[in-house]
């Protein structure tokens, strides 16, 4: 008897482990870290989890505004709360969620705050996919963000197509390449926090910024879908750039979504638009599974 119930209760427990981790909650774990070489150290993430934690799980890396940090998605924004409703409602497959910690890097390299973009693309997403064992190619990630978060979700899509099947903006902090100094204001460089030189520098900020992409993006064997939003009555004016870059990526006859919608440069609005973001991005992974 002693051997038969030393058989039988591994069983019943692997049983009542796996019934577990098939229908655990969805969960947010917050202020994570994984090492990045890129940056000399440790780059901070949240993670929000769904309650289906399938092998082939899709993951949406969201990015944060300036001055922000990896919390605000959930402490201001209330991601989990808004994926897990949709979730539930089969609004949109099941997905992870990835909140990086972007400082005010605006998301790429440079001698002021590090090598952020080579932080996200060659240690963040990577290590988090391998430990996390979501994402793993383009057609199961996505990337988005707001304000200053879109510029870099716009612009780490469009540099590397390969790697994201679908990018928005939410206000994105968009502004053509610049002509001469008078093209931007005192307080727009004050934004800039350096990034671009200092002082400012417009050669540094056109080789940085991404609208010359839109020539290689149209030539793409494979391109992210391109969401496009922002409030009419921003109060920073950045509809102008995000109407331009709409209007870009029509003369390139690159497919893209534009909605200009009621709203400040507010979390009030970006709480309402992060859950049309999810619908299209949800919409891309159901598309390309079928």
């Amino acid at each position: 008897m002693t051997t038969r119930r030393y058989l039988i209760q591994p069983t019943v427990a692997l049983v009542v482990f796996l019934l577990t981790a098939a229908n655990a909650g969805a969960e947010l774990r917050e202020s994570l870290s994984v090492e990045s070489p890129a940056l000399s150290g440790s780059l901070k993430y949240s993670l929000f989890l769904p309650e289906d934690r399938s092998p082939s799980l899709p993951v949406l890396y969201l990015l944060h505004g300036l001055g922000g940090h990896e919390r605000d998605w959930q402490t201001l924004g209330q991601i989990e709360q808004t994926a897990t409703r949709l979730i539930r409602q089969k609004a949109i497959p099941p997905m992870a969620i990835v909140m990086p910690d972007g400082a005010n890097s605006w998301y790429v390299n440079s001698k002021k705050h590090g090598l952020y973009e080579d932080a996200l693309l060659k240690d963040l997403i990577p290590e988090t996919e391998r430990i996390h064992g979501f994402g793993g190619d383009r057609s199961r990630r996505g990337i988005a963000g707001l304000s200053m978060g879109g510029y870099g979700a716009f612009r780490l899509a469009f540099r590397h197509p390969d790697q994201f099947a679908m990018t928005a903006g939410l206000s994105a902090a968009i502004f053509p390449d610049l002509s001469s100094r008078d093209d931007v204001s005192r307080q727009q460089i004050g934004f800039f926090k350096g990034v671009f030189g200092e002082p400012f520098d417009i050669v540094e900020f056109n080789r940085q910024n991404f609208f010359a992409d839109i020539r290689s993006l149209k030539a793409a064997s494979e391109r992210p879908a391109i969401w496009i939003t922002v409030g009419d009555d921003d109060g920073f004016g950045l509809y102008e750039g995000n109407i331009a870059l709409y209007q870009a990526l029509k003369r390139a006859d690159i497919p893209v979504e534009f909605r200009m919608t009621d709203g400040n440069h507010t979390w009030r609005l970006w709480r309402y638009e992060i859950e049309n973001v999810l619908r299209y991005y949800g919409r891309i992974l159901t598309a390309r599974t079928e």
